[in-house]
């Protein structure tokens, strides 16, 4: 078996920059040098290509609180996206008293982008005049005749004073909150909000901008999208043909909604945005957004973080999503108030389920992964029709275990088009191994009333150690219970070891996905579990489609951890210092030693519940599994 790298998807996509022609690195947190050893001072930022070089345009910070030392806007180039050259600052704060970047304001979320219209770089940025903190909240625009800079301030304001949203009612616009106070957070307040209180408050003078991004779509129109109404609600306002200036459209999503440093990127037509909440320099749980156009609906998506620290999106804040030959990159800063020039950088792929919704995966503090990580030692793709491979899998026969109703025999495991089909059948004849004396319910039943198949790689292809991918569309049909599991050989049940990389069953009527080991305790036959049983409603409420897809199952499994995901999202960790086994297996860890692997679908028995008749003859159908180990392992 083998450990998986999921290939890059190749993505059209259009973006703040143009697709980027090379692959970025995962960054995880750790130093992201320049070529001269100094970690990269470009935060907030972005990145853009013009003529095949790459640039990274972002927030110079200096030590301690914001506007304190800082510069300007900090930029660096490269041309492979991994050897990042410091070309100084493009945008620099000047001396000069009264101008909107005098030393001492707060330049923040720089976003550089070339416009064909005019031949000039354009930078967008939130702008806080010195001395005020945050209450400016203004836009402001540089331009540049070169990358390199140097940009020169334009403007710096509000956003499209006088103007009402695109989707505001008249009723809205012509409600009058002079006088009204409410406290905030209440259900009056939201209402209050969500009619658009605070956007008739800055009416006059603009709307306020605060984080913020831009964005060309594939028509080459551009739009600046920011938060406005003290953070609480999101603007898209499109720009004019030089990207320059506002042209007056634009409408408020998700008011309430408490959204920061919005990041969009689009693909296959569907527009996806990824933001955080207001929580200061602390991290949050990331939101995600989708619209099918950019000016119209917008609706609101789980976390799209899975695995460590998905909940606080790895540590980090979204600051722009890139655009490349492989697919996406999601870009972030883990904030450090006390030394901001040292906030760390996340570069992390972004990926897609099979319904097209984005996710990230997120990685432990100094986990290698993409192409660089893994090597493929093996895979069986099962493009050979007929049975499978015969050097490789061998069956189970007959009644096994778990009192279920299925016969297994070879006969219902065949390759087609390209797949391992397993497949239960309802079939009545007599059971051969039948004894009216016994009193094994293997050899009690009369009749066989099920059939399937278990194929197995025992005495052919194990695993200790490694990554194993297994992609699979599974039945959800009463009765059936699919399963991707390995056992160890060195001893009996359960003290060899059982990792079930998938199951598929209900409990107590509701069906669930599991993912589970088990091994031996001092009693024989008695497993200690490490079990997680999650609903199938978990898959099903973001993917009503679920079960008409296939899906990837994975196990990465080292000397510390065995770690379970299903499409990318990690659904149990299971730690090799917990499993050893009691006095039956001797005090043995089973989880060091190699085990091979299984793939079944079983019917009834003690999880599988009362079979559906309709739902014969059910199919469980393997399109690949694949082993791969450390690429550093030779």
């Amino acid at each position: 078996m083998k450990k998986l790298v999921i290939a890059a998807m190749m993505l059209a996509a259009t973006g703040v920059t143009a697709m980027c022609a090379v692959t970025p690195p995962i960054v995880n947190g750790e130093v992201f040098p320049d070529t001269e050893g100094n970690h990269i001072n470009a935060h907030g930022g972005a990145i853009m290509e013009h003529d095949g070089t790459y640039y990274w345009y972002g927030e110079h910070r200096g030590e301690g609180r914001p506007g304190k030392g800082q510069r300007g806007v900090a930029c660096y180039t490269s041309t492979d996206l991994r050897n990042w050259t410091n070309r100084g600052i493009v945008l620099s704060v000047t001396d000069e008293a009264d101008s909107p970047i005098e030393e001492g304001c707060i330049i923040e979320r720089p976003k550089v982008i070339y416009c064909p219209a005019t031949g000039r770089f354009v930078m967008w940025f939130h702008n806080e005049l010195k001395g005020q903190g945050y209450a400016a909240a203004q836009a402001g625009v540089a331009t540049s005749d070169n990358p390199l800079g140097p940009f020169k301030l334009s403007a710096s304001s509000r956003v499209n004073p006088g103007i009402y949203p695109l989707n505001m009612s008249e009723a809205d616009r012509a409600r009058n909150w002079d006088g009204v106070e409410l406290e905030w957070w209440t259900p009056e307040w939201y209402e209050a909000i969500n009619q658009g209180m605070l956007n008739k408050r800055d009416h006059e003078s603009g709307q306020m901008s605060r984080d913020m991004t831009v964005f060309v779509d594939d028509d080459g129109k551009a739009y600046h999208i920011y938060s406005a109404e003290e953070n609480l609600t999101l603007n898209i306002a499109e720009l004019d043909s030089t990207y320059e200036r506002h042209t007056g459209r634009y409408i408020r999503i998700f008011p309430g909604g408490h959204n920061e440093a919005p990041a969009i990127f689009k693909k296959d037509g569907t527009y996806w945005m990824i933001t955080s909440g207001c929580t200061g320099w602390a991290p949050n749980t990331a939101r995600l957004m989708r619209a099918d156009s950019i000016m119209g609906t917008w609706t609101q998506l789980p976390n799209p973080c899975v695995g460590p620290d998905a909940d606080i999106t790895f540590g980090g804040q979204s600051t722009y999503i890139m655009p490349h030959e492989g697919g996406f990159t999601f870009m972030a800063d883990i904030w450090n108030p006390k030394d901001l020039g040292n906030s760390r950088h996340i570069w992390l792929p972004i990926e897609f389920r099979s319904d097209g919704t984005p996710y990230i995966m997120g990685r432990e503090r100094g986990e290698a992964s993409g192409d660089e990580a893994w090597r493929m030692v093996w895979s069986d793709e099962f493009d050979r029709d007929g049975k499978p491979d015969p050097k490789i899998w061998s069956y189970e026969n007959g009644f096994v275990r778990n009192h279920e109703l299925q016969w297994y025999q070879p006969e219902n495991a065949n390759c087609r088009d390209g797949l391992l089909v397993i497949e239960a059948r309802s079939e009545n004849r007599p059971n051969p191994t039948y004894s009216a004396d016994a009193n094994d319910w293997r050899k009690s039943r009369k009749t066989i009333d099920y059939t399937s198949a278990c194929v197995k790689t025992q005495g052919t292809k194990d695993m200790l150690y490694g990554r194993l991918d297994v992609r699979a569309r599974i039945p959800v049909g009463g009765g059936s219970w699919p399963a991707i599991w390995l056992l160890g050989e060195k001893q009996p049940w359960p003290s060899c070891g059982e990792i079930d990389v998938m199951e598929y069953y209900r409990i107590n009527g509701e069906p669930h996905i599991l993912a589970n080991a088990a091994w031996g305790t001092d009693k024989p036959y008695q497993a200690k579990w490490n079990s997680q049983r999650i609903p199938y409603s978990h898959f099903t409420d973001t993917d009503p489609l679920w079960a008409e897809k296939f899906h990837i199952w994975r196990m990465d499994w080292d000397e510390e951890n065995i770690k379970l995901y299903l499409d990318g999202e990690l659904l149990n960790i299971i730690p090799l210092s917990s499993t050893v086994n009691g006095k039956q297996g001797n005090g043995t860890n089973p989880f060091t030693s190699p085990q091979y692997l299984l793939l079944n679908l079983a019917i009834g028995g003690d999880n599988g519940g009362i079979p559906d008749p309709e739902c014969f003859p059910m199919k469980y159908e393997i399109d690949y599994v694949r082993l791969y180990e450390p690429a550093a392992r030779k």
